[in-house]
């Protein structure tokens, strides 16, 4: 505590000097901060946009499908999938199970086609699945009209549709013959991937059942759970109870994996930041305390030559450079907050569509507490280091000299 004093009336016998070098830490944290909210809810909101644009937690399927499923659909269907249902929502913090059949083929309007790649689900349940897809025109397609269609944005303009236009879906069926069915458009969606808003249509699960005549089967089981922190606790269940029933299950990560490559992208960039922002914070720490340290050479010299010891005096110092990196730490983060804040109640910031997206997004930065207290201690850390060289260098010298220092 005695050092802590000596410390702080040191920094305040230069106040200008003080204010400007903790103004550089404060800069540096508050970036950082902000940096690395806009991260977090960046990977958030790409996640929660794959698992809510139709992928759901999990897919369940039947064991092989992953396997042989685009050679062999028709091999390896789910027959007795209301049973597995009912033991799904024994799992805790399950949510939505819904049973999905996957179809394609093609999709014809008055005047022109397109290839589809569509499925067919339950009406209530898939609007729980699609909660950040964005209905572009007309309505979502619903029990009352079982020969309803919702089609993709990018579809949609392939075949010059609208809602409320008659469109044929042509497809395949187990024994290689061919079937076709009228439907009616009864709305256009956009979700966040542009090249699934081409081909993507979902019509109801009892019609294409009676299109592809497979009737009570299904191919995949989509499962969404309360929250997505839940999912690594549901896991094992979900897996063994697969492995009981003879099932094959993926997690959304799986599904979609090019999620962690977005991920290393933007842990990179950041880590970036980090080495350039600490860069700057130890040549502003050290060359304060430097041009601190060289002032008072003589200082140093007389406490020496009075019995003060060398840790003594390098105690000083360091109490100093500490108090720089705290308070700098602590202003910085209240400033990140503060403009956190502004940001966020001023609507976010107007991102435009991302490569390969059909649409922006207003981003909101969210910072965490476990970021703040990690960038908190690295900064103090970083303080202390810059002043380690050139207190070394003061201390080392011989008495006589730092009392002959001009």
């Amino acid at each position: 505590m005695f050092y802590l004093k000596i410390g702080f009336r040191n920094l305040l016998k230069n106040r200008r000097r003080t204010v400007l070098t903790m103004l550089t830490i404060v800069i540096g944290m508050s970036a950082l901060i902000m940096a690395k909210g806009f991260i977090n809810y960046s990977l958030w909101g790409y996640r929660e946009s794959i698992i809510n644009g139709g992928v759901g937690h999990f897919q369940i399927y039947k064991k092989g499908f992953l396997e042989h499923g685009d050679e062999r659909p028709f091999d390896y269907l789910i027959t007795d999938y209301k049973k597995i249902i009912r033991q799904l929502f024994g799992i805790s913090g399950m949510k939505t199970v819904t049973p999905r059949l996957r179809f394609q083929g093609m999709i014809t309007s008055v005047d022109k086609s397109a290839i589809v790649f569509g499925t067919a689900g339950i009406p209530e349940d898939e609007a729980q699945f699609t909660t950040f897809s964005r209905l572009n025109d007309g309505k979502q397609m619903n029990d009352s009209d079982p020969y309803s269609l919702t089609i993709g944005g990018g579809l949609a303009k392939s075949i010059s549709a609208k809602p409320g236009d008659p469109c044929t879906i042509i497809v395949s069926m187990k024994d290689g013959s061919v079937n076709a069915f009228d439907f009616n458009i009864s709305g256009v969606v956009q979700s966040q991937i542009a090249e699934y808003d081409n081909v993507y249509a979902l019509a109801n699960l009892k019609t294409v059942q009676k299109l592809l005549d497979i009737s009570n089967s299904i191919d995949t089981l989509a499962v969404m759970m309360t929250k997505t922190e839940y999912v690594a606790r549901a896991e094992q269940e979900v897996k063994d109870l697969c492995k009981g029933l003879g099932l094959e299950y993926r997690r959304w990560d799986q599904i979609v994996p090019y999620y962690y490559v977005a991920e290393d992208f933007y842990n990179s960039a950041m880590n970036v930041a980090l080495l350039i922002i600490f860069a700057i914070v130890i040549f502003a720490v050290a060359n304060t305390m430097n041009m601190v340290i060289f002032e008072r050479i003589r200082e140093i010299g007389t406490i020496r030559s009075l019995g003060t010891t060398r840790m003594k005096v390098m105690k000083i110092f360091i109490s100093e450079s500490f108090l720089l990196g705290l308070f700098g730490s602590i202003l910085g983060i209240i400033t990140g907050m503060i403009i956190t804040l502004v940001i966020n109640y001023s609507g976010g910031i107007p991102i435009p569509p991302p490569p390969g997206n059909s649409r922006g997004y207003q981003a909101f930065i969210q910072p965490g507490l476990l970021d703040c207290l990690i960038y908190f201690m690295l900064f103090i850390i970083v303080s202390l280091l810059a002043v380690i060289y050139p207190v070394l260098k003061s201390v080392r010298m011989a008495i006589s000299d730092t009392l002959s220092w001009i």
